[in-house]
């Protein structure tokens, strides 16, 4: 089955679409899960990447089992999103994608991006035709104050791969401290991605 894309506004007929039962099947900015990393970064920008990134999941037990690369819109011509990121095994010589994220800004308008996750979750729905799916709100663990939170809506299939449509919200004042960005991110991951999540210390 020819890849899917998965943007923002999907503008296209879905009268001429297949319904897909693999994430696989889906791209975002031409990325999927299975491609290789190094289709897309050199060796070196993938291991200076892991450098910069290698503190951000401390929190969990197994911190550095997976590692996480970004690609940014100023070195690639993204169509939607102004990041992308990726999860991958570093023992994988081929390091293939596990896990891709595309990232939106909604700078302090939290109601368009949840507008707009609402319409990529309609969109999904119409194109897999089996899953689980939850509401998840939380707060972040990196805001002590309690008024950053996240609004995920989360897809889990047969598999137990998952599509995460998330919109973030920081709170303004450590936003501006951190000189933080907040809106859309919609993650597609794989079953060993999502159980390594919920492994905390």
């Amino acid at each position: 089955m020819s890849r899917l894309f998965l943007i923002l506004i999907l503008t296209f007929s879905f009268q001429t679409l297949t319904k897909a039962d693999d994430i696989r099947d889906f791209e975002i900015e031409g990325m999927s899960i299975g491609d290789s990393l190094l289709n897309y970064l050199s060796k070196s920008e993938i291991q200076n990447s892991f450098n910069v990134t290698k503190n951000h999941y401390t929190w969990l037990k197994e911190p550095l089992k997976f590692r996480e690369a970004y690609l940014y819109e100023s070195n690639s011509k993204f169509q939607t999103y102004k990041n992308v990121s990726f999860l991958v095994n570093p023992k994988d010589p081929k390091y293939r994608i596990l896990f891709v994220r595309g990232m939106k800004d909604f700078i302090n308008d939290i109601n368009t991006c949840l507008k707009t996750r609402s319409e990529i979750s309609k969109n999904i729905e119409m194109i897999f035709p089996k899953f689980k799916k939850r509401n998840q709100d939380f707060k972040s663990r990196l805001d002590k104050s309690g008024k950053s939170y996240y609004k995920q809506i989360v897809y889990t299939f047969v598999s137990g791969d998952e599509i995460v449509i998330s919109c973030n919200d920081w709170n303004e004042k450590i936003r501006l401290k951190n000189n933080w960005t907040e809106g859309l991110s919609v993650a597609i991951q794989k079953k060993e991605v999502v159980d390594w999540w919920l492994e905390i210390k």
